[in-house]
């Protein structure tokens, strides 16, 4: 290494090439990188969705869960397997494990889907696929005084001016429920001209069709036969011909039914501080950068702002404002150091050494380009922090070689000697030092969970600076010195430099050299001194006094509250409550603002969403607010502490089985455990055990469970009569499904929406209880019986989703932190030790696990204990091989406490 060293001092050329080569590569390589919010990680899930229409949560699993599970047991490289049941689809979730190849995985998973013949009839095809990297980059909200019409036509106009801009290619639309034409029929007119559901389905889809009828050739040419009968509009479907009589006359559809174009009955509305609304989302993947993105998204939103006045369109959730924050807080940082670092290297030495010294943080940063853009590597909030980090100590070794050049060039050496002998006397000391902070973050390379997938971006941004803060100390630095005017001044002639020395000689041998000869005469207390600091340090941390949290709380910019109501209420009652809860954080947000110096409004808008939420469920009964606060730098005010003034303010609400306020961690709750088992009955009084345990807990909040209560359900069962006549449960069934869900007909593709045709009853018909009894049931024969005379029916409480972990169903409890700033560990130290027991002790059959920030925490605390003893063992036998004394690496060892 000192032939290396010794080579450089002397062909400086090499030198600057080396440097600008550099800085040349670290460039081009920082403009090839691209933006994310996250980093983008390998896929390591496997999601199988099948569409159900019309199924129960009993019979999409019965149907369609189970047997995907049976088949899916036993794969290779399958950590587990996860899954719901709910109304009209089914998910399966097949985790893999860490080294495991998804396309492998993938491939198994789909052939062991296709073995399965037995699905039932309206199942649609299972669309199995890999949960590939899309990271949001930012919402667009567009609101007003209009209707949902609209607000479709000017949200799908800007969906394709996204989607035209090769920057951009995912773009969704959230809050628009499905177009559909609904041919809506009365029992009455289905008696007066005899008809069945049937009939018309099929009157309707032999009519609404496009066929190529072959061709024919000429002496000329060669003509086409086709039929062009496809209506792309409701009213063209008004005069399709469903019945013809011998007589000539004709039965038209607009006869016997409604024809309507109509928004599905599935509830999907979102409103923006009053207002209908729809969102843009605009995600990020792979090839993309998030803030190119952004910068494309809010040009657009300010030239559509200037050409429309009556919907408004506004920039919402932008995850780029604190990467940018990030991005700003890193160069702030970096040339902070520079300043400091030329400054204090120049009250010591001189400023001419301080500036070579200081071009090791650029450089450093030069060479991480290179290697992260060779790892593919994003910019990203991870790898940004890692930068961060590692800036405080990318000098430290240059400091340290150009403090002993110095030293050696104020003894008498010459320039070249200088640099070649300090850069010599410090190698292995500096070498050492960096060598063993590399090998500290090796282990985030290995580590499992979520973090695990993330956390390593850090380490490698982390290793790539300091590896060329090492080339940089040792091959760039000493040449530079050498020939370096800084060596040749002299310093004495400075009066300036004079008084800088004699305040260095006052710190050195007045205050410095005193203390360490009294250190040294009074060996035992400097040994017990630090012995006493560790043992109150694990002291305070067991008992508490100093908190540990493995996922720290990291404040956002928005608030959301999810609410679910009794499963089956309306719609209606849905929006009442969350209107009442939006009037309450608008009165928040006055008396806040009224609080602060500034009157700053801390509530900028607020999205009120139904039809789903947080917690999965989807439905009439589902909902959510979204607010959208200040930014966080200027708000000063954590969202927990509003969230909990909101909650105060808006008081109870009993008529909401679940209610939260705040955020939800992206690691999943801090409290989730996981109830598994075979008997329901044994799952249930478990889960109410464990839900009233943790109410009791002061320390949390948002209790909520997975085992809902569902819609009141008419369980139908045949009278003797019915079987007289011949009909099968399957017949009544049918017929009760065609008039009150409806009969899909077909699919008609009208530009970009695919729209269904169904026949249904009218809704008047199908909301009143009485006329199911007086319904019609047509046999083969063309018999007509009131429903009433041939089954009878129960009215029974159903469930909203059923929940399976590795086949077995699970009912999850999940609660939030009252103070985000909480300890978690003793929290959860309690439960598992002193609730959990008593609970199972009382149930049969019935495990438990923990699930949300805890698995992954366990996950990777589990792999760090495996990687964090193999790199202390590479870090102490380094020391040993370095020092020769097994004594010495002790005592290094020994400060590490």
């Amino acid at each position: 290494m000192e032939k290396i060293i010794a080579f450089f001092v002397r062909y400086k050329i090499w030198t600057n090439v080396l440097m600008f080569s550099i800085f040349g590569f670290g460039l081009i390589s920082l403009s090839q990188m691209r933006f994310s919010f996250f980093p983008e990680v390998e896929p390591d899930i496997v999601t199988i969705q099948v569409i159900y229409p019309g199924a129960s949560p009993e019979e999409v699993e019965e149907g369609v869960i189970l047997k995907i599970e049976e088949n899916l047991d036993g794969l290779p490289d399958v950590e587990r397997i996860t899954s719901v049941s709910r109304e009209n689809s089914g998910t399966v979730t097949v985790e893999i494990t860490r080294d495991a190849d998804i396309d492998e995985v993938l491939a198994d998973v789909k052939n062991a889907v296709d073995r399965i013949s037995s699905f039932p009839l309206g199942a649609e095809k299972p669309v199995i696929f890999e949960q590939k990297f899309r990271s949001r980059s930012l919402s667009i909200v567009l609101y007003g005084e209009t209707d949902l019409y609209n607000l479709k036509y000017i949200v799908d106009n800007l969906r394709e001016e996204f989607l035209a801009m090769p920057e951009i290619s995912q773009v969704t639309i959230r809050g628009l429920p499905k177009l559909e034409f609904s041919m809506e029929v009365s029992e009455a007119n289905l008696r007066r001209y005899n008809m069945t559901f049937d009939e018309i389905s099929s009157a309707i889809a032999s009519s609404n069709v496009n066929i190529s009828g072959g061709k024919f050739d000429t002496s000329d040419e060669e003509i086409l036969i086709r039929a062009y009968g496809r209506k792309y509009y409701a009213k063209e479907l008004l005069n399709t011909v469903v019945r013809g009589k011998p007589d000539g006359t004709v039965i038209y559809l607009k006869d016997i039914a409604t024809v309507l174009e109509k928004w599905e009955d599935i509830p999907d509305k979102m409103y923006y501080n009053g207002r209908n609304a729809v969102i843009l989302d605009l995600d990020q993947t792979e090839q993309e950068d998030i803030l190119l993105i952004a910068e494309l998204a809010k040009k657009k939103v300010a030239e559509y702002n200037e050409e429309n006045n009556q919907i408004h369109a506004q920039v919402i959730d932008d995850r780029t404002v604190s990467l940018k924050q990030r991005r700003d807080l890193l160069v702030k940082n970096g040339l902070f150091g520079l300043i400091l670092v030329v400054i204090t290297l120049g009250f010591f030495l001189n400023l001419r050494l301080s500036y070579w010294v200081s071009v090791g943080i650029p450089f450093s940063f030069a060479g991480m380009f290179i290697i992260a853009n060779a790892a593919g590597i994003t910019l990203n909030i991870m790898s940004l922090f890692g930068m961060i980090v590692v800036i405080g100590i990318l000098v430290d070794d240059a400091i340290v070689v150009a403090e002993n050049i110095f030293a050696h060039y104020e003894r008498g050496s010459s320039g070249f000697k200088a640099a070649i002998d300090g850069s010599k006397e410090v190698l292995a000391p500096v070498f050492t030092s960096v060598t063993t902070t590399i090998l500290a973050f090796i282990p985030f390379f290995f580590l499992d969970g979520n973090m695990g997938n993330f956390i390593w971006q850090m380490a490698l941004v982390v290793i790539g600076a300091l590896f060329f803060s090492l080339v940089e100390s040792f091959l760039i630095l000493p040449a530079h010195l050498a020939h370096s005017k800084g060596l040749h001044s002299h310093k004495e002639d400075s009066p300036i430099r004079k008084k800088i020395d004699k305040i260095i000689y006052f710190i050195t041998c007045k205050i410095y050299a005193p203390s360490l000869r009294w250190a040294l005469k009074h060996k035992w207390i400097t040994i017990v001194t630090p012995v006493a600091l560790v043992m109150l340090t694990i002291g305070l941390l067991a008992g508490g006094f100093i908190g540990v949290t493995f996922f720290p709380f990291i404040d956002g910019d928005t608030l959301p509250v999810n609410i679910s109501l009794v499963t089956g209420r309306q719609e209606a009652d849905t929006d009442s409550l969350l209107g009442r809860i939006e009037k309450k954080a608008w009165e928040l947000n006055t008396e806040m603002s009224a609080e602060r110096a500034d009157g700053e409004q801390l509530i900028l808008g607020i999205r009120r969403e139904i039809g789903s939420n947080d917690f999965g469920e989807s439905g009439s009964h589902t909902g959510k607010l979204t607010l959208e606060l200040l930014d966080g730098e200027l708000r000063n005010m954590d969202t927990y502490i509003i969230a909990n003034r909101l909650r105060q303010k808006v008081g109870p609400i009993p008529e909401a089985q679940q209610a939260t306020f705040g955020r939800v961690s992206f690691f999943g709750k801090p409290i989730s455990v996981s109830l598994l088992g075979n008997d329901l009955m044994q799952l249930n009084r478990a889960r109410d055990l464990l839900v009233n345990e943790l109410k009791n807990f002061s320390t949390l909040k948002d209790v909520t469970d997975s085992n809902q209560e569902g819609r009141r359900e008419i369980n139908i069962k045949l009278k003797p009569r019915a079987y007289a006549l011949g009909l099968k449960l399957q017949d009544i069934a049918r017929q009760v499904r065609q008039g009150f869900f409806g009969q899909e007909v077909q699919r008609i593709q009208r530009g970009k929406d695919e729209i269904r045709v169904w026949v249904r009853y009218r809704p008047e018909d199908r909301s009143s209880l009485g006329f199911l009894n007086h319904m019609r049931i047509r046999t083969a024969n063309g018999s007509e019986y009131p429903f009433g005379e041939l089954a009878q029916y129960s009215i029974e409480r159903g469930i909203t989703t059923i929940d399976h972990l590795d086949r077995k169903r699970e009912i999850k409890v999940e609660a939030n932190l009252a103070d985000e700033k909480l300890d978690l560990p003793p929290i959860l130290n309690e439960i598992e030790t002193q609730v959990l027991p008593d609970i199972l002790n009382q149930v049969r059959g019935v495990q438990a696990s923990f699930e949300g920030q805890s698995r992954d925490q366990v996950k990777f605390q589990r792999s760090l204990r495996k990687a964090f003893p193999v790199a202390m063992l590479a870090m102490l036998i380094l020391v040993i091989l370095v020092f020769r004394s097994y004594i010495q690496a002790g005592m290094i060892f020994s400060l590490i406490p």
